[in-house]
């Protein structure tokens, strides 16, 4: 069973593998060398709505072109496949010409009950009755955490994990205050370790209400008594969604669910019967999307006029200039536009005295209009704004740099920005943390596609380690922030290990070298004196084990 590069590298040469992984992976270098050398018996393919060409939920173009690329490069590997979702009613397939079996049903696996009440006021659950709580968005949690704050006891919470927190995040981050009245939050901005330990104490332990986005509810399989719609989701698709989930699972007590909606134009969307006619990307000739030479390049598009001009412009720049073959752009998952401005941008990026101005350059530069994060760095929402500092719009320390740098990760910046700005308050404390976390993810999935150009470029000998230092300096930080070369950090990070426990998990397990299997690697672990040195999320994930 492969759900890693790490494994894959250990079971490489067996015959029979079963591979679980989100699509993303399989454009790592490893899988794609495993699948290059063989055809896969039996694709399965989940949530395939996801690969829906619908301008109003896709937000993320570049992700639904490669998400659409690797589908079509699984299925033309694939001798037999199956492809799975919700609430499709039909789907074509008119340029892979697959031979396609439809099978439609309206089984349901839940039982709820749906109701609409616009003066709804008990929003959290309780151990009895455990519910979720949905928004659209992170910032919306936090509004309605300020709107609604939760007037109820103290549970039996896990002293070692919130004083964890506490101590290498902030004791005024609100999530500390959450998790001992036994409420989580969890979206795609909640780190890794955070989500997978919510998850398991909703399940099994002392929380009982979630405040989420649909990242809780379309990923996990969590079950959960209710559900309160506090905002309205982007279409019926995506509310039907919703609903499905509520009432899952609950296999030792199954009982009803109940479905809360509060807003009336959510209620209008309301309706189990509409379901949607899928448009895969990848299937339909025409070009659909803005980033229209991607879409060209990676899914084998007829291109207009002008985005041929634009493609070959690039092309030959990058042949007669750098030698380097626009075949290879694809082969590393380069996007066109971020590629075009580094080009744009050559001279003054990679001759930077400093690494602090070259991740300023990736920044505003090359990653311009991905800066949303950014949205929380400004002066003006913190308290301690004076007429002097709003003169720059942005707070004077770049939290960006100092992650990277930051050997003590989270703890030592959060220490940088109280110490720089000491009489910010508690609410000022919590606006950086949670764009510290928006950070974090910006640079792991953001910052990190400047690796593909740097290594690129880099093979064809372009860069020098005195000209280029800051410029080389700033890509190993990058990768040594987001990634590991064994793999073991994407497993070890799945699991739910914080990433103060990583590299001490990642040293010790490599040595085990005659135990297969990473579950039996971290057992053996218990053993080792390492494993006191371990945060309690670290031990709780190995003694479950």
């Amino acid at each position: 069973l492969i759900t890693s590069d790490s494994e894959l590298e250990q079971y490489y040469q067996y015959t029979k593998k079963i591979i679980i992984v989100v699509p993303e992976r399989i454009s790592a270098q490893l899988f794609q060398k495993y699948l290059d050398e063989r055809y896969i018996d039996f694709l399965i393919y989940d949530e395939i709505y996801k690969l829906n060409a619908d301008k109003k939920t896709n937000k993320n173009n570049s992700r639904l072109i490669k998400m659409n690329y690797i589908y079509k490069y699984l299925i033309e590997r694939s001798k037999k496949v199956l492809l799975l979702g919700p609430f499709i009613k039909n789907v074509s397939f008119s340029r892979s010409k697959m031979k396609i079996q439809k099978f439609i049903t309206n089984l349901n696996l839940v039982y709820n009950e749906v109701e609409f009440d616009e003066n709804f006021e008990s929003y959290y659950g309780n151990p009895e009755d455990k519910r979720f709580i949905y928004f659209d968005s992170p910032d919306n949690i936090v509004k309605f955490l300020r709107k609604t704050p939760p007037d109820l006891p103290v549970v039996e919470f896990d002293k070692k994990i919130v004083d964890w927190i506490s101590e290498n995040v902030h004791p005024s981050w609100y999530y500390v205050s959450c998790l001992k009245k036994g409420i989580g939050i969890h979206h795609g901005k909640t780190p890794t370790f955070l989500r997978k330990y919510i998850e398991n104490e909703y399940a099994h332990g002392s929380i009982h209400t979630i405040l989420c986005t649909s990242t809780l509810i379309e990923g996990v399989n969590t079950p959960t008594n209710s559900l309160v719609v506090y905002d309205q989701p982007r279409g019926v698709f995506e509310l039907n969604n919703l609903i499905g989930r509520v009432g899952r699972l609950n296999i030792e007590n199954p009982q009803p669910g109940k479905v809360y909606i509060t807003k009336k134009e959510t209620w209008e969307l309301y309706n189990p019967n509409k379901w949607i006619e899928l448009n895969i990307l990848y299937e339909d000739e025409d070009i659909l999307t803005k980033d229209k030479e991607d879409e060209s390049l990676y899914l084998d598009k007829q291109a207009n006029t002008e985005i041929d001009k634009n493609i070959s412009d690039l092309t030959q720049i990058l042949s007669h200039k750098y030698n380097i073959q626009y075949s290879d752009i694809i082969e590393a998952g380069i996007e066109f536009k971020i590629l075009q401005r580094f080009i744009d941008n050559y001279d003054s990026l990679t001759l930077e005295s400093r690494e602090w101005e070259v991740i300023h350059d990736i920044k505003y530069k090359l990653l311009n209009e991905e800066n949303n994060y950014l949205r929380y760095l400004k002066i003006s929402e913190y308290s301690f704004a004076t007429s002097e500092m709003n003169n720059s719009p942005y707070i004077p320390i770049d939290p960006v740099y100092l992650l990277l740098i930051s050997r003590n990760g989270m703890k030592s910046v959060i220490t940088k920005f109280t110490t720089t700005f000491p009489t910010c308050t508690a609410n000022d404390i919590n606006i950086f943390i949670d764009t510290l976390f928006k950070i974090d993810e910006f640079i792991k999935f953001k910052l990190i596609k400047i690796v593909a150009i740097y290594e690129l470029f880099d093979s064809k000998k372009l860069f020098n380690p005195i000209d280029n230092r800051a410029f080389i300096q700033s890509i190993n930080m990058i990768k040594n922030y987001s990634t590991s070369s064994d793999g073991y950090e994407r497993i070890l990070t799945d699991l739910g290990f914080p990433k103060e426990d990583i590299l001490k998990v990642r040293n010790q397990i490599t040595n085990f070298e005659t135990i297969e299997g990473t579950e039996h690697k971290l057992k053996k672990l218990q053993q080792e004196a390492v494993f006191e040195e371990l945060s309690p999320f670290g031990k709780k994930i190995i003694e479950d084990i």
